[in-house]
């Protein structure tokens, strides 16, 4: 049986779900492929477009990311080591300006506790659903680098090789779809696929598919929102524009 939790978040709430004792999903509520939990719809009406977004009277999918790439060589679980900024400054104000009043909490800090959704949920469920509200928050506050909350990667073979290559990228560095698809054993000529599965990620943030981009340095796509890549890129320690 799967069990749902909601946690609020500086970026808006998210919906967790387990089977007991490991994290198989993490969307932000109302993104197109959060599931329904009893009988409650938490995505949006209708087919969003994860490319859709402006700031600035720019479309967010045009900015690029300034930092430099690492070589497909350092997806590596020995390469999941703290890099980038060592904290992030003023997350709150970053944040609140690149997000509609809607979308993001009132306050900019993790609720203190997850809403468990159902009744019967275990108890090695409700500390699952802790652990990632926990690491979420010290994430938020620029003080995690690294997520240790365990993880089951459900989909298909093809899903999974791309999933778990984007779990070798460090924090705070970027790499293209086709750098992704050198990393799951594929070929660059696999970039298209390989972005159609970076966009199926059930575990947004923890398996960072915010830290892909097109091979330009251009957002590109997010299906959690572009104004919120450009939040957690921004957080990483990206300059944008």
């Amino acid at each position: 049986m799967k069990f749902y939790a909601q946690i609020n978040t500086p970026l808006g709430p998210m919906l967790l779900s387990s089977q007991g004792t490991q994290l198989d999903g993490l969307y932000f509520v109302g993104q197109e492929d959060c599931p329904a939990v009893g009988g409650q719809a938490f995505a949006k009406p209708g087919k969003a477009d994860p490319t859709a977004g402006m700031m600035a009277s720019m479309a967010i999918k045009d900015f690029k990311a300034h930092k430099k790439t690492i070589a497909p060589a350092l997806f590596d679980e020995d390469d999941l080591r703290p890099t980038g900024l060592a904290a992030c400054g003023d997350t709150g104000g970053a944040i609140a300006a690149n997000l509609s009043a809607d979308r993001a909490t009132s306050e900019y800090a993790v609720d203190h506790f997850p809403i468990v959704m159902q009744p019967n949920t275990p108890q090695s469920a409700v500390d699952l659903f802790e652990q990632t509200r926990k690491e979420l928050e010290e994430y938020f506050e620029g003080k995690r680098k690294v997520f240790a909350v365990p993880l089951h990667l459900k989909g298909t073979d093809f899903q999974k090789k791309v999933w778990q290559a984007l779990l070798g990228i460090p924090y705070g560095e970027y790499v293209s779809y086709g750098d992704v698809a050198l990393a799951a054993g594929l070929t660059p000529g696999h970039g298209r696929a390989v972005g159609t599965a970076v966009g199926r990620n059930p575990l947004t943030i923890i398996v960072p598919c915010h830290r892909v981009l097109a091979s330009t340095g251009r957002l590109n796509g997010y299906t959690g929102g572009l104004e919120r890549k450009f939040a957690l890129l921004e957080l990483e320690g990206f300059t944008l524009g």
